[in-house]
């Protein structure tokens, strides 16, 4: 019996209302953002108080937007740096309408940074830092009659098809940088609003609607949970996390649901062993789980916690690999959570490498309200294509490709957006990157993935070529949506090419079938919630160690690129 089974009978009422909260917190609206940017006093104190109008619009907007995000919170696409990018965020949603997509996560400070230079160059003319303080700290990029938005677009910015369900991960740990990295998303989300109804032609367009914006408490990279503090190390102290949030919640005006991704906890108080965490209390591992949901939630500010199973373990140079295999899964705790906060949307992170995964989850725990997917997703993106039908049966099926052939022309022509607007030197590879594994498992597979290395190296080498001889004459190069599909028509056979989603998911359920027979017994251990099918199964995880081979590829490739390029 799972645990939601043996808890159905008792549902206890969270007693905090859960609405959204318009206060401010008066102990830091007098501190000025660290890396230069808006003063909030200034910033806030520049408006007028709003109007009923204003609050009824403002309310209006984030039930719209709360109402996205819990309509399509089944399945999420989970947050990774360097691969939920604009572009397989564009892949993901041609393959599935419902997925609720997680950008990478985006560091505040460097958001309010480029904030900060955009309005100082807005004054000065030349980009410079000497500025009166006053100015900048009564600016909003919304009076600015015009400004470069592309150094921020690299952060913020979405491809130029609507990305529909969306959410921004925030990384920080400063109530004023986050307070001004949710202000930039929620003024370029009007910027585009203006865009859209003048149906103008600026020089760089900007695509910026997002459904929420999430604050990251769960990864426990030392990157992360080092200097700064931020990410997994945010666990213990649920007051900041408090704060952040409503700092969030002020600086997107009210209009944006605030969202955290998180972890069941951290190893803060003792050195982490297989050994010493199994003996220890799990009713007091969910006590300080459940006590820090309660304490951020308590100003009804956040509503929605995706939450991995997993403690992150900061005492130990552990990696973000070794904080995803070594401590257990506890899923009885998300579970648990699910259960006793009914009010509050939550979602299970963690283990979970397939479509039929998912739906297990769901239908093992009617409490849950969505599942999030990351490698299994990257891996194996195609196996998803049928998360829709799945998921959400009653839904009538739209025009979505109906085959990896179709996928490609579709996705090609976002390929040739992108290299219209941007250098194709430093963006195709991240392009390519996106569609690489879209064969997962298929015969020839791998050709396919070399050559699209190959056409992603092209800009470069003949860069390269033209530097070292500019007065040769170059060959000119088909757009990159043809070369893509050459790639795939070259080494992929009509069968793989054209095989429906239907048949697809078929074939994958099959050999998930096939996987759990030739299992010997080996599995993630997973505490409180049962073994049997808790991991995709043997051919997954070999796609997911192939899809690791091809990373440290990918990441070595991506070194000889300038940097932060990534993100444009």
């Amino acid at each position: 019996m799972s645990f939601c089974s043996a808890m159905a009978s008792s549902r206890p009422r969270f007693a905090a209302a859960f609405t959204p909260s318009f206060r401010r917190d008066n102990s830091i609206n007098g501190a000025l953002c660290k890396s230069g940017g808006v003063s909030k006093t200034m910033a806030l104190s520049s408006t007028t108080s709003p109007s009923r109008a204003d609050t009824a619009n403002t309310n209006d907007e984030l039930q719209h937007r709360s109402n996205v995000v819990r309509d399509n919170s089944k399945l999420s696409l989970a947050p990774m740096m360097e691969y939920t990018d604009r572009h397989f965020r564009h892949l993901v949603r041609l393959i599935s309408d419902k997925t609720l997509l997680y950008t990478e996560m985006v560091a505040a400070n460097a958001i309010a940074h480029e904030r900060g230079h955009a309005l100082s160059s807005s004054v000065n003319g030349d980009g410079g830092n000497t500025l009166v303080e006053d100015a900048r700290n009564s600016a909003s990029l919304l009076d600015i009659d015009s400004f470069d938005p592309s150094y921020l677009l690299r952060f913020l910015g979405q491809g130029h098809n609507p990305e529909g369900a969306s959410v921004l991960q925030l990384g920080g740990s400063d109530p004023e940088q986050v307070f001004l990295a949710a202000r930039t998303v929620h003024e370029f989300n009007q910027l585009q609003q203006q865009q859209t109804q003048q149906q103008s032609s600026p020089q760089t367009p900007i695509f910026c609607d997002y459904s929420a914006i999430n604050l990251n408490c769960g990864c426990p990279s030392p990157k992360v949970a080092g200097k700064g503090c931020f990410g997994a190390a945010l666990m213990e102290d649920a007051d900041l996390v408090r704060r952040l949030t409503t700092s969030m919640h002020e600086g997107a005006a009210g209009t944006m649901p605030i969202t955290v991704k998180c972890r069941i906890g951290t190893d803060e108080g003792y050195a982490f062993t297989s050994k010493e965490y199994l003996a220890r209390s799990e009713e007091e591992e969910y006590q300080k789980l459940k006590q820090f949901v309660e304490t951020v939630a308590s100003d009804g500010v956040v509503t929605d916690f995706q939450v991995h199973a997993r403690i992150a373990v900061l005492g130990k140079n552990y990696s973000p690999s070794d904080n995803r295999k070594v401590p257990p899964l506890r899923y009885q705790h998300v579970q648990r959570l699910a259960q006793e906060f009914p009010e509050l949307n939550i979602s299970l992170n963690g283990g979970v490498d397939t479509l039929s995964g998912v739906k297990r989850e769901l239908d093992e725990c009617g409490e849950l309200d969505g599942v999030m997917v990351g490698r299994g997703f990257v891996a194996n993106p195609w196996a998803f294509a049928m998360a829709d039908e799945v998921l959400y049966p009653d839904l009538l099926r739209s025009t979505r490709p109906k085959n990896r052939m179709e996928l490609l022309e579709a996705y090609g022509r976002h390929a040739d957006y992108e290299e219209e607007q941007w250098d194709p030197v430093k963006i195709r590879r991240f392009v390519t990157k996106a569609v690489s594994h879209i064969f997962a498992g298929e015969p020839k597979a791998k050709r396919y993935r070399i050559a699209l290395d190959e056409i992603a190296g092209l800009p470069k080498k003949m860069d390269r070529e033209r530097k070292q001889n500019p007065n040769a004459v170059q060959a000119s190069q088909p757009p990159l949506s043809e070369l893509i599909l050459t790639a795939a028509t070259t080494h992929l056979s009509e069968e793989v090419l054209y095989r429906t989603p239907e048949e697809s998911y078929g074939k994958v359920l099959w050999d998930e079938e096939q996987a759990e027979r030739r299992r010997a017994g080996a599995s993630t251990v997973v505490l409180g919630g049962g073994m049997n099918g808790r991991e995709a199964g043997i051919a997954t995880n070999r796609l997911i160690e192939d899809w690791q081979t091809s990373r440290k590829a990918d990441e070595a490739n991506e070194r000889e690129c300038e940097t932060g390029v990534s993100t444009i």
